[in-house]
C-alpha cells in the first residue's frame, strides 16, 4: 500500500516539477524579449537647449525628414 501512495506522490511531483519548470522558461524569455528592445538616445541641441531624445526607427526617420 506505501508503494502506491509513494508512486503516486511522485507522478504529483514530478508534474508540479514540470510546470515550475515551464512557468520560468516562460519568465526567462519574457525578460530577454524585454532586453532584446533597447531604447536608444541621442543628445541633440533644439532651440540652443541639449536636449535627450529616444531615436525612432529608420523608416519613421527618412518619412519625417521628406
Amino acid at each position: 500500500m506505501s508503494f502506491t501512495s509513494c508512486s503516486c506522490c511522485v507522478v504529483v511531483l514530478n508534474q508540479q516539477e514540470e510546470q515550475n519548470n515551464y512557468h520560468q522558461h516562460q519568465c526567462e524569455q519574457a525578460t530577454l524579449n524585454e532586453r532584446e528592445k533597447p531604447v536608444k538616445t541621442a543628445t541633440v541641441v533644439e532651440n540652443g537647449r541639449v536636449v535627450i531624445k529616444q531615436l525612432q526607427s529608420p523608416a519613421k526617420q527618412s518619412s519625417q525628414e521628406d
